[in-house]
């Protein structure tokens, strides 16, 4: 492969490299540096989080099985709870039993949801990084790779200033957008089976939300039409008061008393690596959350001096390039519960596809599935590994678990995976997965 030819200004060196500073990264980077691998951070943004910061997705979906009554999801996961609890920056999910504000009102597949500061969790995320001894680089964007035969080499990046180098053993593109293995000429996929991605929108947050009277409605309305608002939010879309395809009313109670609501849409496809595309998408979707409070406003028991708070900084891509990783990740491994020999997680969300007018659901069997390390370690680049959004998965599987709290699992599966690998001098795809799997369960972590 022909080398990037750069003007560098500043070189650095690292066992492994994480590209990309959101929940995964995060988790992936934590996770190498306390497996003694000198790890470093790239973020283009200013803090850790992504997802959870910059685009204002709250609460952590569920932890618990498919009936909520017991953990699956533990590890670095439920360490960053107790970290988010001590500094009062979130709420247990043992306090979040489903059917109330905090769980958006929803009994099925939202127990046991964690509500959280963005502020705090914003400082959590970095000091757990800095305690494990990650070296954090803010506002760096990655440029390109050196690559000799099956592994990359070298990282190029800039900053405000300088175009920088950094070389490591092993690196983990948690880009979301599988940016690093695309620029190394790994294989990657996009998209589903006919090229369409789940659909993108944006988050906000309202304050001025009379809680009160809002609990009680729910409290009389059960049944699901009257309950999410189904009718008039159908009606809005007849009358030109509702400017999207979102169906029902979604909005979860946080810490702090204010509201996030999941609610804007664009309905259209966007291509999510056009900045032109992106840019639009940004813009359109802030006119069109200041209709949504308006509608909410006039149609919401509880909601009628509700005030816009924030909108995300960034537009939510639910769905981009995947890398082809040692296996594919699929729907029927979830249906059958395959329980694989190389698991690093369990899990239990559901599978579930935001599309132009609809949330699309695929059932499952209601039993716990297992996530595979191997779908998180490319099948072309040796020295490459993944999580979060970019794993090898087909867009069922992809859908079931691109929340967050998987995430981080995977991240941290993916940080104690590279750190083996640097310290053996072996590709990924090498390291005993029982070595993993012990380490894994040292941490607290749950494999079924």
């Amino acid at each position: 492969m022909k080398q990037v030819t750069l003007n560098v200004q500043k070189e650095y060196e690292c066992d492994v490299l994480v590209c990309g500073g959101g929940v995964s990264g995060f988790a992936a980077a934590v996770s190498a540096a306390r497996n003694g691998a000198k790890t470093m951070l790239i973020e283009s943004g200013g803090f850790l989080g992504g997802t959870a910061t910059k685009g204002l997705v709250a609460p952590f979906m569920t932890c618990y099985d498919a009936e909520g009554k017991e953990r699956i999801i533990k590890g670095l996961y439920s360490k960053l709870e107790e970290r988010l609890l001590k500094e009062n920056g979130g709420i247990a999910p043992e306090k979040c039993p489903g059917g109330d504000s905090y769980s958006g009102y929803r009994t099925k597949g939202h127990i046991g949801v964690m509500p959280f500061d963005t502020e705090i969790i914003k400082i959590v995320f970095e000091q757990m990084c800095l305690e494990a001894g990650v070296e954090i680089l803010y506002h760096t964007n990655l440029l390109g790779c050196d690559r000799e035969e099956k592994n990359i080499t070298k990282v190029y990046a800039a900053d405000s200033n300088d175009i920088i180098s950094i070389s490591a053993k092993m690196f983990i593109d948690t880009t979301g957008t599988a940016a690093l293995a695309y620029k190394a000429g790994a294989q990657i996929m996009r998209g589903n089976d006919d090229g369409m991605l789940q659909t993108s929108s944006m988050f906000f947050v309202i304050s001025g939300v009379n809680k009160q009277v809002l609990d009680e409605y729910m409290n009389k309305n059960e049944e699901m039409r009257a309950r999410y608002f189904m009718d008039a939010i159908e009606q809005g879309k007849k009358d030109g008061t509702f400017p999207c395809g979102t169906r029902k009313l979604r909005i979860f109670e946080n810490p702090n008393g204010t509201f996030t609501v999941n609610m804007a849409q664009i309905d259209e496809q966007i291509n999510e690596l056009d900045n032109e595309e992106i840019t639009k998408g940004e813009i359109s979707q802030r006119l069109q959350i200041q209709k949504i409070v308006e509608f909410m406003r006039k149609n919401i028991p509880g909601l009628e001096n509700a005030e816009l708070f924030a909108t995300a900084s960034d537009l939510g891509i639910r769905e981009s390039r995947r890398i082809v990783g040692k296996t594919l990740f699929c729907l029927d491994d979830i249906q059958q519960a395959k329980k694989f020999d190389d698991r690093i997680a369990v899990c239990a969300n559901s599978i579930d596809m935001h599309q132009k007018d609809r949330v699309s659901y695929t059932a499952h069997t209601g039993k716990n599935y297992y996530i595979p390390l191997s779908c998180l370690i490319s099948n072309s680049v040796d020295n490459l590994l993944t999580a979060g959004k970019s794993l090898s998965a087909d867009k069922y599987a992809f859908a079931a678990v691109r929340v967050m709290p998987p995430c981080i699992a995977m991240g941290e599966a993916a940080g104690i995976t590279a750190a083996l690998a640097a310290q053996k001098s072996v590709a990924a795809g090498d390291v005993p997965h029982e070595e993993v799997q012990k380490i894994l369960i040292d941490n607290g972590a749950f494999l079924g």
